[in-house]
């Protein structure tokens, strides 16, 4: 479902289509809980990286590069703009950046604030790099595959917080549960790419 048929689907939920504000908000908080509700594969985002010159270390501002930004799923050195092979770099903690002997070590980033830091074996200008990112949300823009593929996962979630936010708790609990069985149909059918 698009943006306007999840808010529709809502009012006739609630029977409060006097509460426009409260339930674009819903919507939107809805659609952000179900995406984060786990790491589903349709919420990676790829894209190629150069940086400005060739070095054994590189810093990437990644919000600015992916501004949904939710979590890195990998990073990979490559050694052209062409190459789509590389080699896979390890994600540490900053705590971790130096071996049992005290030298820095190699092949691995780790993120610092908004930056994440590389650290190449051997210089490097290109990466391909994979993350996990939330769905737009604004009504104009609004793009969710769970809307298109799960919309009641949202719906539910959505109709709750309208009733919530209503003092309809007895009603607020009843789609509680109606969103948890969506939710689990969400599990069960997009945590994996190759039905069993």
């Amino acid at each position: 479902m698009n943006y306007s048929e999840l808010v529709s689907e809502v009012y006739t939920i609630t029977n409060r289509p006097d509460r426009i504000s409260e339930t674009a908000s819903a919507i939107k908080s809805a659609t952000l809980k179900m995406h984060n509700s786990d790491f589903y594969s349709k919420d990676i985002y790829e894209t190629g990286v150069q940086f400005d010159t060739s070095a054994f270390r590189q810093s990437l501002d990644y919000i600015d590069l992916i501004p949904n930004y939710r979590a890195l799923k990998y990073f990979r050195i490559v050694t052209g703009a062409t190459d789509d092979l590389g080699r896979f770099i390890d994600i540490i903690t900053p705590t971790e950046v130096l071996d049992s002997y005290g030298r820095n070590r190699t092949d691995i980033g780790y993120v610092a604030g908004r930056v994440l830091n590389i650290n190449s074996a051997t210089t490097f200008q290109y990466a391909l790099m994979g993350a996990y990112v939330n769905p737009i949300v604004r009504a104009e823009a609004y793009s969710s595959w769970i809307a298109e593929q799960f919309p009641y996962a949202i719906i539910h979630e959505a109709a709750r917080q309208v009733y919530t936010a209503t003092g309809q708790m007895e009603e607020a609990q009843g789609q509680a549960r109606l969103m948890l069985e969506q939710l689990a149909e969400l599990k069960q059918s997009a945590l994996s790419d190759v039905g069993y």
